[in-house]
């Protein structure tokens, strides 16, 4: 369909998912200015029968109004407008940019548990919202789960606006079947049943999924039926009790809210337990600590600053100014990190300090100031790291970050994304001060279990590429191949630019030799005095623009030259010599032909003479009158008085 004009307005570019219910189209609405891009969901009933489709009217203008109210959250694609024509029906939505949860997943790449409670509270946050308005989503799969590019934020998708209708039931009477993706789903979903807690089963599945690397339909199964995972995972006891109860197999001994599970949530420690920090410390130093005698008490954080820890290095006795405060930490100077250290059992924990406060205190003085690590002091750490990339200040954010992962390896899980995000945000401080090739070198630090890695691969590759365009310059523009081929190394391997940028620098290598060649040529030819092989040579060269110039610059010079050369002096040519007499001319006599007779040529006989025809000559005929006799003229001669009349 791609290519089609949906509603008059909708031009759509691809088909995205095509599926019983319908087909899912990525298109763009040529109504609003630019042109921008929506996803249209076409919604085909099984049935034409009139009641039927009445009903699916009525059901699709109701999920419509539904998928109105939940496009007010931020992190739910808006509904842009629905439409019914030719007895199918049409819902237009925002379109987000960005990657499913389904392409961060992945059985050869397990998440951190710091991933999955992050990602656990983010769509838990959702589903409170759409719970809220009485809706079930019934299919809350990684695939419906989508992590938009810009800013890393998860959004959900596919609601499935109208429920399936069959067309078999006396009166076209509505029915609930069973919707949802196998794995996913519950058996009181399977049966057609769903209940809210059917979601937060699907969204228990993923966070196992994260854990283990193992695929829903693939989960381990015990006799009860409940999911046996735990054995695959590395993950806190408070964690894994938790998704243990969002995946009960019955329902009702389940979760019945998101608010419980988000409440439970807050109170698990950021990826150390206490359980993980004590077999930490037993393992390292069993003989110091014995927890059979060890009285229980309540773990507490105290800090203490540099200041108040004193050593006595012939008892090896650490006191402290007053170990009944509990200070608040405070701000650390600048590449420096707070000391903390962990107070458990009275007796045995004083034993321990005894021990490793001396030493520790040598080796923290350089390495940034770190005790010991337990679950209060990396959560405050990982604040820490967010309120530095909060002010921006990155370097700082990094060197705490940094230092807390050598003195702890359980603080990776935790301090991954804030660390991250500040890697991140350094890079892309360095690219704003288009230093390209520190930015990218620090955003590979971003690791790939954050969930910055899709934001921080994609930057990698942007900049990558104003790297390589960077080199083209130095190398067309400049003719420096030394600098280009320095900028070409600081593409990391991992970009995707790193292959074309090393076809084109090989391209430039052989280049800048057969072109270095033809000047040295030309440039030799012209000297010599052999313009007109200098122009040759040089007009050989066609690309790039700086051996370019220096080709025409040549044959400029060459031109100059020849149109500047002397003019020849003539070269003397002994006088013609008189040339010798001919032999007279022999008499030729004309060539005379016989004459042949030519028969004169008769034109038209003379006309004949013919006298002109003659009339009777007119008869006289008298006057019928005869004419009065001329009268004499009397003149007087005399006018006058003296004359007499």
């Amino acid at each position: 369909m791609s290519g089609q004009v949906i509603a008059y307005r909708y031009h759509v570019l691809k088909t995205l998912a095509q599926g019983s219910f319908g087909t899912t189209f990525l298109a763009r609405d040529t109504y609003l200015p630019d042109y921008p891009k929506c996803v249209i969901k076409q919604l085909q009933p099984d049935s034409s029968d009139p009641k039927f489709l009445e009903i699916a009217r009525r059901l699709f203008e109701q999920e419509a109004s539904i998928l109105g109210n939940l496009g007010n959250h931020p992190r739910i694609p808006k509904l842009l407008s629905y439409f019914e024509s030719e007895q199918d029906f049409f819902l237009v939505q925002e379109f987000i940019d960005g990657i499913s949860i389904a392409q961060e997943l992945s059985p050869e790449k397990r998440w951190p548990e710091a991933k999955v409670k992050a990602f656990l509270i983010e769509c838990l946050d959702i589903l409170k919202y759409v719970h809220d308005l009485g809706v079930i989503h019934r299919d809350i799969k990684p695939d419906n789960l989508i992590r938009r590019l810009s800013d890393q934020a998860v959004f959900l998708l596919d609601f499935g606006a109208v429920k399936q209708i069959s067309s078999g039931q006396n009166q076209a009477t509505e029915t609930t079947i069973a919707v949802g993706t196998p794995g996913y789903m519950p058996d009181e979903q399977i049966r057609g049943k769903p209940h809210i807690s059917s979601d937060i089963y699907a969204l228990g599945t993923i966070g196992i999924y994260g854990l283990t690397g193992v695929r829903p339909v693939e989960f381990e199964r015990s006799e009860e039926d409940e999911i046996l995972w735990q054995h695959q995972a590395d993950v806190s006891t408070e964690m894994a009790e938790i998704l243990r109860k969002m995946v009960r197999r019955d329902y009702r001994k389940r979760y019945q809210s998101v608010a419980e599970v988000l409440a439970d949530l807050e109170q698990v420690p950021d990826v150390v337990g206490s359980k993980t920090m004590a077999a930490a410390k037993t393992e390292a130093m069993p003989d110091l600590l014995d927890a059979e005698s060890a009285p229980a008490e309540p773990p507490s954080t105290i800090y203490q600053s540099p200041a108040s820890v004193t050593t006595d290095h012939s008892t090896n006795q650490v006191t402290n100014q007053d170990t009944n405060i509990q200070a608040p930490p405070v701000q650390p100077e600048k590449g420096t990190a707070p000391i903390y250290e962990t107070s458990g059992a009275k007796t045995k924990s004083r034993q321990l300090l005894k021990v490793l406060v001396p030493s520790t205190v040598l080796v923290g003085a350089g390495i940034g100031g770190f005790l010991l690590w337990g679950p209060k002091t990396l959560s405050q750490t990982a604040a820490q790291l967010s309120q530095l990339h909060g002010q921006a200040k990155y370097s700082e954010c990094i060197d705490l970050g940094e230092t807390a992962m050598t003195q702890q390896s359980k603080a990776v899980n935790q301090l991954l994304n804030p660390l991250s995000k500040c890697y991140l945000g350094q890079a892309k401080q360095l690219a704003e001060e288009t230093k390209l090739g520190e930015a990218v070198q620090m955003v590979t630090k971003v690791s790939d279990q954050s969930t910055y890695h899709f934001q921080a691969t994609q930057k990698l590759d942007d900049w990558s590429a104003l790297i390589l365009q960077e080199a083209r310059q130095n190398y067309e523009i400049k003719g420096d191949l030394k600098l280009a081929l320095a900028g070409i190394e600081q593409i990391p391997t991992t970009s995707v630019v790193k292959t074309k940028a090393q076809r084109e620098s090989k391209q430039w290598q052989d280049k800048h030799s057969a072109n270095e060649k033809k000047i040295t040529a030309a440039k030799k030819a012209l000297k010599e005095g052999r313009e007109e092989d200098a122009i040759a040579t040089a007009k050989q060269i066609k690309a790039p623009e700086y051996w370019k110039k220096i080709a025409d610059q040549i044959q400029k010079d060459a031109k100059t030259a020849i149109a500047n050369r002397p003019a020849p002096e003539p070269v003397w040519q002994p006088p013609a010599q008189t040339a010798t007499r001919s032999a007279p001319p022999v008499y030729q006599p004309p060539v005379r032909s016989a004459p042949v007779y030519q028969p004169p040529v008769r034109s038209a006989p003379p006309p004949v003479y013919r006298p002109p025809a003659r009339s009777a000559p007119p008869v006289y005929q008298p006057p019928a009158q005869p004419a009065p006799p001329p009268q004499k003229e009397v003149m007087n001669i005399c006018p006058g008085p003296l004359c007499s009349e």
